[in-house]
């Protein structure tokens, strides 16, 4: 038997690197195309968002266009403990909904797990701006407003005014409550169990709960992830729960010659543009809940009742039709 010549080997070893290069690209193009059908399915939401909100204002005419001041921007609490990534959640969604590359810009304070200071902190409001279909702000209604709360004291000691008191403050449309996977046992048990009463006080509020478990590389296996993505929905009773890694300079290690570049990765975009998706969603089932409830009201609003003595003005008007039709006869007599 002849063996083949190298020439043919040559052949068939370089088209089957192209078929995986091709397979490789073909994945990334997809990826990539995910990513962008998610924002630009969040741009919708918020055009939708915007077009219902006027809508609403110009029912009261021309003049109620013209004085109505802009509608605002669907905001999203972001609270937790401290050191489970509450703020570096904040900085994912940041660049993922801006379509960043390179250095990680850091939009709310964050610090490595054990850092950050004991002191009070005050609540951020961060405006992120969505990327259009060129890389490019899409315009100026394309912006989701992240509240950045102070971290919730230690789950041992958190009381239900605590829990109140976070999320009060800057009137958010939907809350995201980050748990660290990776924390100490004992934390995080502790964390887990106070999720009834966090999920009782935000739909108190009538607004919705969304979970989001960080540091999802520290799971050890599948099965490991599952027991605690069940315990905390039925905790939490939502089946909003997700699982993420988020983007920070600890990540990358350190780099002595310039800022380290983050490499962007499919599943932490998809995944926060996916939740950034359904806060959305819900703030507009919100929305419109809140535009019937009061359209309904205006509707069962009872009729004014009718006064049964005519008022004095009225009295006095048909005493002046009365003089002057008995003066119109006596000078007809006459």
């Amino acid at each position: 038997m002849r063996m083949p010549r190298l020439p043919l080997l040559l052949k068939i070893a370089a088209a089957a690197a192209a078929g995986a290069l091709a397979l490789v690209v073909a994945a990334r193009l997809h990826r990539e195309d995910a990513v962008a059908s998610l924002r630009r399915e969040i741009r919708e939401a918020l055009a939708a968002l915007v077009a219902d909100d006027e809508d609403g204002d110009g029912d009261g005419g021309e003049s109620a266009k013209d004085d109505a001041s802009p509608p605002p921007a669907p905001s999203v609490l972001i609270t937790g403990f401290r050191a489970h990534g509450k703020s570096s959640l904040v900085n994912t969604a940041c660049r993922a909904l801006a379509a960043e590359d390179g250095p990680l810009l850091l939009r709310a304070e964050a610090s490595p797990p054990g850092g950050g200071t004991d002191g009070p902190r005050r609540r951020r409001r961060v405006k992120a701006v969505v990327a259009g279909a060129d890389g490019d702000g899409a315009g100026d209604g394309d912006v989701v407003e992240l509240l950045d709360a102070p971290p919730l004291p230690e789950a041992a000691r958190l009381s239900r005014e605590d829990i109140d008191a976070a999320i009060s403050g800057g009137d958010p449309e939907c809350v995201v409550l980050v748990l660290r996977c990776d924390a100490p046992a004992k934390e995080r048990n502790a964390a887990i169990k106070s999720l009834p009463a966090i999920s009782a006080a935000v739909r108190n509020r009538g607004l919705n709960l969304i979970v989001v478990l960080t540091f999802k590389k520290a799971m050890r296996s599948i099965r490991q992830a599952e027991e605690l993505l069940r315990e905390v929905s039925f905790r939490a009773r939502t089946d909003c729960v997700y699982f993420i890694e988020n983007y920070t300079w600890s990540n990358n290690g350190p780099n002595l010659r310039h800022p380290p570049v983050i490499k962007n990765d499919f599943e932490t975009h998809f995944t926060v543009l996916t939740i950034i998706r359904q806060c959305l969603e819900f703030i507009k089932l919100n929305r419109s809940q809140a535009k019937d409830k009061k359209d309904n009201s205006k509707q069962a609003k009872p009729e004014e009742p009718k006064l049964k003595n005519p008022p004095a003005e009225a009295k006095q008007y048909r005493k002046f039709n009365d003089s002057s039709v008995k003066l119109f006869f006596n000078s007809s007599e006459t």
